[in-house]
């Protein structure tokens, strides 16, 4: 092992102690120990011998060639160095430092074509409107829950996903986005902090939990704030948009009360079983309410938890039997008729904004039955009546449904309403009897 050595030093004494650092034998071995060195000559407090020698003089090994040069490979330390030829993987400084300089300018020419992008998004962005009157009645709905989750950052700044927590129990990026693929929430790259939006490849991606977003401005002008209050004055007509959007979140909110239950037991969902859960729910709020389905979550992960305990189980082979016994479970309920109980929500759990819109406009609450909630949902937008019905009851319930909205008491209408369907009075009574106390 041959190190060549380069002098940066004319002091004697620096020189022999550097010499004696690198000498080694017919064998490759160093001829001194570092720690016997280290007192030889006085270094300030805190310098290391080895950073000490490296300030004079620099050190190359002929058994290490530059694979692109041909020139020796400079080593720091004793470490570094080969006791036979062998290719180097690394480079000589010199081509480093090309090859480094090269590689900077390149990055600096990506981030300069990053952000002439995101400016050119921004420009395409700002002319983007909305007509606010044609979207439709889930995406109002999912608004004016935004609204009251950020206010007043929906109509007055930009918001990220994490801004809007209390917006649902659960899934909250998923209807932000829901939003955002309807262009009513636009990114706003030029609010976003440094390092949001990256180069993958030749493609830009994006750190979604730092995205900000924006209201789409309105078709027709007007201020967020207006946009908002226009909202508020909804008539809503389309029964399966309101209805699916009453399943997504309840959904969720189900979702979120595993969540807890799971982690309070220490059980571990992969992605595909928490999915498979999801859509075994969202099935069963077609009939059930949040609140009993609750039920049947808190008994299948208990019954999990005590299978863990069992002398030929742990507890990831008893979380993965959790999807399937909350299937069966609902199986059995529904091919039995067996009456689900109903369990309260818990105080950690909030409803978020968008359980207390749809509950306000619905007269619902975790405790009603997902068959309900059709009826419910049938009746506010005026569906599901025969042709004669309807055209004897459309004008009724839509002078109802004005005042309920303008004397904001839309939820306690909705809420009497099921109690008097449920007491066995049909629609046009309902809204006879509501629309006398009402105009009283």
């Amino acid at each position: 092992m041959t190190i060549r050595l380069q002098m940066l030093t004319e002091d004697p004494k620096e020189i022999e102690l550097i010499e004696r650092y690198w000498a080694v034998d017919e064998f490759g071995q160093y001829l001194e120990k570092v720690s016997a060195l280290a007192g030889l000559i006085e270094m300030a407090q805190g310098v290391t011998l080895t950073s000490f020698i490296r300030q004079r003089c620099n050190a190359f090994d002929e058994n290490q060639v530059c694979p692109k040069c041909a020139e020796l490979i400079e080593i720091k330390n004793r470490s570094q160095a080969k006791k036979l030829p062998q290719p180097a993987i690394k480079l000589c400084t010199l081509c480093q430092k090309d090859q480094d300089d090269i590689a900077l300018e390149a990055k600096r020419s990506k981030a300069a074509e990053l952000e002439r992008q995101l400016a050119e998004f921004c420009r395409n962005q700002s002319t983007r409107t909305v007509d606010y009157s044609a979207i439709s009645d889930a995406h109002v709905l999912m608004l004016l829950a935004l609204d009251r989750a950020i206010t007043p950052r929906l109509a007055n700044g930009g918001f990220t996903i994490g801004d809007c927590r209390g917006l649902a129990p659960l899934y909250i990026g998923d209807f932000v986005l829901q939003l955002r693929e309807a262009g009513l929430v636009l990114d706003d790259p030029s609010k976003a902090r440094p390092g949001t939006y990256y180069w993958e490849g030749d493609e830009i991606w994006m750190v979604r939990d730092q995205v900000v977003y924006r209201l789409a401005p309105d078709a027709e002008s007007r201020s967020a704030d207006e946009v908002i209050r226009s909202l508020s004055d909804r008539v809503y007509t389309d029964a399966e948009g309101i209805f699916n959007l009453w399943l997504d979140y309840s959904a969720a909110d189900v979702m979120r009360y595993l969540g807890i239950q799971c982690e309070l037991y220490n059980h571990e969902l992969t992605e595909q079983e928490l999915e498979e859960i999801k859509s075994t729910l969202r099935s069963a709020l077609e009939t059930y309410s949040v609140s009993q389905l609750w039920s049947v979550v808190w008994k299948v992960v208990r019954d999990a938890a005590s299978l863990a305990n069992r002398e030929y189980y742990n507890r990831p082979k008893a979380a993965a039997t959790i999807p399937g016994k909350i299937r069966r479970n609902l199986e059995k309920v529904r091919r039995e008729s067996i009456e689900l109980k109903s369990w309260s929500r818990p105080d950690q759990h909030p409803a978020g904004t968008l359980g207390m819109v749809l509950g306000e406009i619905l007269g619902v609450d975790e405790n009603t039955s997902g068959h309900m909630v059709s009826s419910l949902v049938t009746w506010l937008t005026g569906q599901g009546r025969s042709p004669s019905v309807g055209a004897e009851l459309d004008e009724p319930i839509r002078e109802l449904m004005t005042i309920a909205l303008a004397h904001d008491v839309s939820s306690s209408v909705m809420l009497r309403f099921a109690e008097l369907i449920r007491a066995g009075h049909d629609v046009g009574f309902a809204i006879e009897e509501i629309g006398e106390t009402l105009r009283s």
